[in-house]
């Protein structure tokens, strides 16, 4: 029933609004969740993550709200942390677990089966970890966009989703202040939002979408997947 009803909301092109407006009432509930929870959320992250001898760090939204907004982004309905591939311990998903993270959701690349983004619950909060990978002078991680033509679930089930790398500068990285808290930051945070979001990141976007963003963005022919756990 519910594949009959996409594909005549897909076919009489409402399918596209119906959803955006979905999304947008989950954003705003997870949006007051984060203001209510996030900083538990992430001091919970950096303690499972420092015991694994993991440096996870902010990005994206995380890392633009805490140098631009001095805290979390207000209409921000996650947390964003980037973690080196190279660092990951293969028991990853169980020392998160027994932290209060539930994984979610994976995203990998199709023809390898690289897990390239992770989604983790906890206290009914969203986690997002990109998994970032160096190349020459820079890191690079995966993002997964919409499918040309096909809702999500279709999608998944035939050709898959396009994919970007998102490039930024490799560089080191160091706790800094974050609403009373030492969190890992790149040392070159305003080369990585300059990369991520252009040299305009400090003017907020009203009505932001991710075509508003990535300035150093490679397409590549690489399909990704979704997988629930």
């Amino acid at each position: 029933m519910r594949d009959l009803v996409v594909k005549i909301l897909v076919k009489i092109g409402l399918y596209k609004p119906i959803v955006e407006w979905i999304n947008r009432l989950k954003f705003e509930v997870q949006a007051r969740r984060m203001k209510r929870d996030g900083l538990a959320m992430l001091e919970a992250a950096d303690i499972a993550f420092t015991k694994m001898g993991v440096r996870a760090f902010l990005t994206y939204g995380a890392l633009l709200g805490a140098y631009r907004e001095h805290g979390f982004i207000s209409y921000d309905p996650d947390i964003d942390l980037g973690v080196l591939e190279n660092e990951l311990p293969e028991d990853i998903h169980e020392q998160m677990e027994r932290a209060g993270f539930r994984l979610l959701r994976q995203n990998y690349i199709g023809t390898t089966g690289q897990v390239v983004e992770e989604t983790y619950e906890y206290k009914k909060l969203h986690l997002d970890i990109f998994i970032y990978i160096r190349e020459g002078d820079d890191f690079y991680s995966v993002i997964q966009r919409r499918h040309e033509t096909k809702e999500w679930k279709e999608a998944n089930e035939t050709d898959g989703f396009p994919c970007d790398r998102s490039y930024v500068p490799a560089c080191e990285f160091e706790r800094r202040d974050f609403l009373g808290l030492k969190v890992y930051m790149p040392i070159e945070t305003d080369g990585w939002l300059r990369a991520i979001y252009s040299d305009s990141y400090m003017t907020p976007i009203k009505n932001w979408t991710a075509k508003d963003y990535k300035t150093r963005i490679i397409h590549t022919n690489d399909r990704s997947y979704r997988k629930y756990l």
